[in-house]
């Protein structure tokens, strides 16, 4: 689980060297909202989704690193100033306080949510302050009618019927034969699953697309050549 961490703050550099000092807005190309509550906005980050390393420094294909951010109302952004103030924390600038970025391991087989860090943002994104629950979360274990439910079943649908884009944006020296696997797998699971948005079935790069359809080629040759292989033997 280290590696997931390591490679969880890697990326939270690069997500904040992209934000830092932007207007207090959602980039929609950047952040997919799911869902509002009473409290906040849910959103997790499309763009920077990807899979983590074991401590074996071998690629997890069920292990997704994801930041999120949360857009707080006004009744959340006083009940956050609140507690930090009853609980004796600093205070400084959350008159500025917008909402949170948060960042999570999930493993999309087991539905597992790791929690790793809440970082509270002003509206310039920048951090005022910095938690780390370091939490894991059975999704099993939560009210299918609750927010955190519906928000990491989201994460977690997203993440399997991206499974190819995920896995060649975390890994561009991925096997051909994985690859093609990895395409069929998810071509079941989007016939299997319908979308929450049209827009949740993203398109792959021209030069992906291809990629993945010589992969696929390659890989039904391959049975064909086994299975002639196999006849000839027979006579």
């Amino acid at each position: 689980m280290r590696k997931y961490v390591i490679c969880l703050l890697t990326m939270l550099c690069t997500v904040w060297t992209t934000m830092a000092g932007a207007a207090p807005q959602v980039d929609e190309t950047i952040f997919k909202w799911v869902q509002s509550s009473s409290r906040c906005d849910y959103c997790f980050n499309v763009q920077q989704i990807s899979y983590g390393k074991d401590d074996e420094d071998q690629f997890d294909y069920d292990m997704v690193i994801v930041p999120v951010l949360k857009v707080y109302d006004d009744l959340m952004i006083h009940d956050v100033f609140t507690k930090r103030r009853w609980n004796g924390n600093s205070v400084e600038g959350f008159d500025n306080l917008v909402g949170a970025a948060e960042y999570y391991v999930i493993n999309t087989k087991d539905k597992t949510v790791y929690f790793r860090e809440q970082d509270y943002l002003d509206s310039t994104w920048s951090t005022l302050a910095v938690n780390k629950p370091d939490q894991s979360i059975e999704i099993a274990n939560l009210s299918e009618k609750s927010f955190d439910y519906k928000f990491y079943s989201r994460i977690i649908d997203y993440a399997l019927r991206n499974r190819v884009k995920l896995a060649l944006r975390s890994n561009g020296t991925i096997s051909d034969e994985l690859l093609a696997q990895m395409q069929l797998e998810q071509d079941e699971y989007r016939l299997q699953n319908k979308e929450y948005d049209s827009r949740d079935n993203e398109e792959l790069s021209e030069a992906d697309a291809a990629r993945v359809k010589a992969a696929l080629e390659a890989q039904e040759k391959a049975k064909k050549d086994k299975k002639r292989a196999k006849e000839d033997d027979g006579d």
